[in-house]
């Protein structure tokens, strides 16, 4: 039985520095909090739907209620363009990785390196590796993700969840960044 704060891969030994389970109350916090946020959404968005909504709707909510600069990866930024949303950039979640561990890098706007990364919708084999990376790579970086299973590289994960507690976790969020 895999509890709700183990890698959902078995592999996955995250080293000295495990992440923390994250609540939808504390990622609002974090992100409403941060200087320079950063939203990464990537290709499971196209796939996944929960309760009849899709995650790239719930992308899109997170990005418009927290105004969080969004990176469109893999193939995504066509599905954002159709409903109507425009990303602030498009490339590989391996490219946004390498340019996040870069100290001089100005950001996706050019006002700065920024402080928080919010993952979403990542495959979760190379979002352990990039979120390794910047553990050891980035300390200036905290890391969160809103994905349905633990990632223990992460600074704050959600715990690993049923697909009915990830929508439920996804929709406090939303409410929670709403409200201001």
């Amino acid at each position: 039985m895999v509890e709700k704060n183990d890698p959902w891969e078995t592999a996955n030994v995250p080293g000295p520095r495990r992440g923390e389970l994250l609540t939808p109350a504390i990622a609002a916090r974090m992100i409403k909090e941060a200087k320079r946020p950063l939203f990464i959404v990537g290709s499971l968005a196209l796939e996944t739907e929960l309760n009849g909504k899709s995650l790239i709707e719930y992308a899109i909510e997170i990005a418009k209620e927290s105004k969080m600069p969004l990176v469109a990866v893999s193939h995504t930024l066509k599905e954002f363009l159709r409903r109507g949303y425009q990303p602030d950039a498009s490339m590989p979640v391996i490219n946004i990785i390498d340019r996040l561990r870069d100290a001089e890098w100005e950001g996706i706007k050019g006002e700065g390196q920024h402080d928080l990364v919010v993952f979403l919708g990542v495959l979760y084999y190379i979002g352990s590796q990039g979120l390794a990376t910047l553990k050891h790579f980035a300390p200036w970086l905290k890391t969160i993700t809103l994905c349905r299973f633990f990632h223990p590289n992460a600074a704050l994960s959600f715990p690993n969840m049923s697909e009915e507690e990830w929508a439920s976790y996804l929709d406090e969020l939303v409410e929670k960044l709403r409200i201001g």
